[in-house]
């Protein structure tokens, strides 16, 4: 008899356990589907662009309609609390601005970096100038289990590289075919600050920024600036 009293024990007790261990993998399961649903896999991301230069066009050189420019980025997404959908996103991105244009920037009186009109004589397939720079993204982002995602931010950044490009006819007037990139650009500015938005669903999104420095120091370049507007695509 007490052989099956203690057997009837064990056997209720071991039950008692399975039920608990079952239960709390269910919680389990179901706290993950819920932070799936919420955080959409959006650490990842490229933005494809097109830039549009404020203060820039004069009545002697304009920019082109479209100024191409991409931004890739890695963002650690960081929940404000479990299964919240709102969060920050902190990491590293790269981002080149591009301005196409028939202005020639060149050097100055008292080394200022300055613009000029290209002859309207001369034929060539690309001038423009390039600003590519490594920054730190920072973001506060909504996620909803739908898959809709908004976002706004900042990047602060460091820039790497300041180059002009020319393609065509050589511009002091020889009738002969160059190739020319030019990287001795002075006078830009080294920490350049955006303001970012994105907004989407799921992996799909629209991208916005504008930069409130201007990309040539004060009074050593023209104050100018780019307003970008484009798509964004989350790989991860």
């Amino acid at each position: 008899m007490r052989k099956i009293i203690i057997i009837a024990l064990l056997i209720t007790f071991s039950s008692n356990i399975k039920a608990q261990t079952n239960e709390s993998v269910k919680e389990k399961k179901s706290s993950n589907i819920k932070m799936e649903d919420l955080i959409i896999k959006d650490r990842l991301f490229v933005d494809i662009f097109s830039s549009i230069w404020l203060n820039f066009n004069t009545e002697t050189y304009k920019q082109r309609a479209i100024n191409q420019g991409v931004n890739a980025a890695f963002l650690f997404d960081l929940p404000v609390k479990k299964n919240s959908p709102f969060s920050f996103g902190i990491g590293v991105g790269v981002t080149s601005h591009n301005l196409y244009s028939n202005a020639q920037f060149y050097i100055g009186k008292e080394y200022t970096t300055q613009v000029k009109a290209i002859n309207e004589n001369i034929d060539y397939s690309k001038n423009k100038i390039s600003f590519t720079n490594l920054n730190i993204p920072l973001e506060f982002r909504y996620f909803h289990s739908s898959g809709f995602k908004i976002s706004a931010g900042i990047r602060v950044g460091l820039m790497a590289d300041v180059h002009t490009k020319y393609y065509g006819r050589e511009i002091n007037g020889k009738d002969e075919s160059v190739k020319i990139k030019n990287k001795k650009i002075p006078n830009y500015t080294k920490v350049p600050v955006e303001i970012t938005f994105r907004s989407g669903w799921k992996y799909f999104g629209f991208h916005a920024s504008y930069m409130i420095t201007k990309m040539f120091e004060p009074a050593k370049g023209p104050q100018m600036y780019p307003f970008s507007l484009g798509i964004s695509l989350s790989l991860y």
